[in-house]
């Protein structure tokens, strides 16, 4: 087995995994807006004022069980996404010019103490060795933080399948007091009639209609020239 390339692909596959528990959390948060929703739209619409003391306590208690387990779902998503606002340190190759520098030193290096070191040590061998060390660093701590981020993401999606029964058992509370004593809504209407009485002022009366209605035109008969009506006679005295 090729050292290298077994630690090259391990590499690989913890910051890929990193990427997959980061991408994951988004269903988690989606039920959990879902379940925050139901809870305020039960609380809500819950008739607290016709429900038995029974029920109505059951319905506080299922209510407020939900709020905890949703409380903790939360905890532990910002623990497994960023360790609660602390982040996670993460290794990675120093930077592109790593393997040159790495050369120039190791180059210095083995012209020193050519005479001292086996003949078959070569440039490349010593390089290789460097970048498999850096490369066993950087897994060792990646692995260690994607293992903390799985482990906090299942304590999340525990809580959350919690949350949710919780909140089935509200819903069936919900239903009981739906049925039973619906809560009516009652909304306010209020009318303010001087405000209404300016906004008619302030809008314009319509136009008079026409005074002169349409002429009416017969296809069997000639029409006539309208002239205008002879003036009054003036009285005699």
């Amino acid at each position: 087995m090729n050292k290298f390339e077994f630690l090259k692909e391990w590499y690989y596959k913890e910051d890929d995994r990193k990427d997959c528990l980061n991408n994951s959390l988004n269903i988690p948060i989606g039920i959990l807006t879902a379940v925050l929703a139901g809870i305020y739209f039960f609380s809500n619409k819950y008739n607290y004022s016709q429900e038995s003391i029974l029920l109505k306590y059951s319905f506080s208690i299922f209510a407020t069980i939900t709020i905890v387990f949703w409380l903790i779902c939360i905890y532990y998503l910002l623990k497994s996404y960023n360790d609660f606002y602390k982040g996670y340190s993460y290794k990675a190759f120093p930077n592109a010019n790593f393997l040159t520098k790495e050369e120039e030193d190791l180059k210095i290096y083995l012209e020193t103490y050519r005479d001292d070191l086996d003949p078959s040590i070569t440039l490349n061998i010593l390089v290789q060795q460097n970048v498999e060390k850096t490369l066993i660093e950087c897994i060792d701590v990646n692995v260690y933080n994607n293992d903390r981020k799985s482990a906090y993401l299942h304590k999340s999606k525990v809580h959350l399948l919690n949350c949710i029964l919780a909140l089935f058992i509200l819903s069936v509370l919900f239903t009981i007091n739906y049925i039973n004593h619906e809560k009516e809504e009652i909304y306010k209407i209020q009318i303010v009639k001087n405000e209404i009485m300016r906004n008619d002022q302030r809008r314009p009366p319509p136009p008079p209609p026409p005074r002169q209605e349409p002429r009416i035109i017969k296809e069997d008969k000639q029409p006539t020239r309208q002239t205008p009506p002879p003036p009054p006679r003036p009285r005699d005295h």
